[in-house]
C-alpha cells in the first residue's frame, strides 16, 4: 500500500463526553457518523465502525480532543 493512498480500515470512534464542551462540532463535520441527544443533551455515535479518513478533520478540530478510536 502506498502511503499516500487514503486510510480505508474500519475501526471503531467513540466520544469521551466527560470531557465534552456539547459544541456540536462533530456533528456539523460528520452528520452521518454523530448524533444529538435530545433528551441527554449530549452527541452520541450513530455508526461507531468508521474510517480515519472520515473523522480525521473532527479529530483535529474537537477542542476537547474528545473523539476517540476504542482500543487505544
Amino acid at each position: 500500500m502506498n502511503t499516500h493512498d487514503t486510510d480505508t480500515t474500519m475501526r471503531e470512534v467513540a466520544i469521551e463526553l466527560g470531557d465534552c464542551r456539547n459544541c456540536r462540532g462533530c456533528i456539523d463535520l460528520n452528520p452521518d457518523i454523530f448524533g444529538w441527544d435530545e433528551v441527554l443533551d449530549m452527541p452520541f455515535v450513530t455508526r461507531s465502525q468508521v474510517s480515519e479518513d472520515e473523522v480525521q478533520d473532527i479529530m483535529n478540530c474537537c477542542p476537547e480532543g474528545c473523539i476517540v478510536f476504542v482500543n487505544e
